[in-house]
């Protein structure tokens, strides 16, 4: 099991299109650009994510990238 940390690490470079659910209410969406970066300006610190309800801002503690089914 992954700790919190090396989760939040991962998602700090997710590409545009990118599946991921949101940690608080389990609803999905699909990445649309950065919206913040980190101090060094290369880490995301937040994406714009599409839902089923419009886009929202969910900060990269707040998502995972679910396990894919082969």
């Amino acid at each position: 099991m992954t700790n919190r940390n090396e989760t939040t690490k991962t998602n700090r470079h997710l590409p545009k299109g990118t599946l991921v659910v949101n940690t608080d209410d389990g609803e999905s969406g699909r990445i649309i650009e950065v919206c913040t970066f980190r101090r060094n300006g290369i880490d995301a610190f937040s994406y714009a994510v599409q839902t089923a309800s419009g886009r929202e801002v969910w900060e990269v503690g707040e998502l995972f990238v679910p396990a894919k089914n082969d």
